[in-house]
């Protein structure tokens, strides 16, 4: 950082280390590098979101599919009206807890894990993970039902990542599950 302002450049310094605002050269290239390929990588992302959603949404064990980019999403009107595209987030409702569980802990391609923006597809259960720490109550309040599966989907290929959504739908019962490698510290349990 270049200040004329000595106190100026220890104010900006403190802010930047307190905050993290701050990129290092290589992370500042990565960005650079990345901004690149990022219209690509998201059309990838929205069409194979696109893909996941429409096939939850005519999948029996799936209770309700949120995703703007569906026709029957309420809101899906008013974000054609607001944006190019739909994202590549999504959740959706099974129904049920142990269902919900089962898929996360089932897929193989979907990385356990609360983020979003990777290449890499990822599936999280939001009330055991990302808002494990909202009481109950106001989650009910906040109609975050407690089956609400989350995907950020990927660049992988959408038919691969339906299949894969398809075996763990569709197979052993929940009572079964299998531990994934890499979920030790998502405790699902809670």
């Amino acid at each position: 950082m270049a200040v004329a302002d000595p106190a100026l450049g220890r104010e900006l310094a403190f802010v930047q280390n307190a905050e993290g605002n701050a990129l290092n050269p290589f992370e500042s290239w990565l960005l650079l590098r990345g901004m690149k390929t990022l219209a690509v990588r998201l059309d990838r992302q929205e069409t194979n979101a696109h893909r996941v959603a429409a096939y939850l949404a005519a999948h029996p064990k799936v209770r309700r599919v949120h995703y703007p980019g569906l026709a029957t999403h309420p809101g899906h009107a008013l974000q054609e009206r607001q944006a190019a595209g739909a994202g590549p987030v999504l959740s959706f409702e099974t129904g049920s807890f142990a269902t919900s569980r089962h898929l996360a802990e089932a897929t193989r391609l979907f990385t356990l894990a609360v983020s979003f923006g990777s290449v890499s597809s990822l599936i999280s259960l939001p009330c055991r993970m990302s808002h494990a720490s909202i009481p109950p109550e106001v989650r009910h309040d906040r109609q975050l039902p407690e089956d609400l599966v989350r995907l950020a989907v990927g660049i992988e290929d959408g038919e691969d990542l339906v299949e894969d959504l398809a075996q763990a739908l569709e197979g052993a019962s929940p009572s079964r599950r299998r531990r994934r490698p890499g979920a030790a510290g998502a405790n699902l349990s809670r």
